[in-house]
């Protein structure tokens, strides 16, 4: 584990892969897009982690909390 989350940098990596693929599918419904983002959800899903995860719905969304792309910083007033 390589940050303060206490999630696996590998994990981090494969829920920041779903959210660029759920963008990607959200942009354009293509079906190759679909199947990737079935593919990431996947391997999340089979990830090693949530055998020791205890509450797997809690982790799940502290996850994506910790994951989730930065909004661009709005300039201040």
């Amino acid at each position: 584990m390589s940050d303060s989350s206490g999630f696996p940098e590998d994990l981090l990596a494969l829920q920041r892969r779903w959210y660029a693929a759920e963008a990607a599918w959200a942009a354009d419904p293509a079906e190759e897009h679909r199947f990737a983002l079935a593919e990431v959800g996947a391997e999340l899903h089979a990830h090693p982690f949530w055998a020791t995860a205890g509450n797997r719905h809690e982790a799940l969304m502290k996850l994506k909390k910790a994951a989730r792309p930065q909004a661009a910083q709005e300039p201040a007033a």
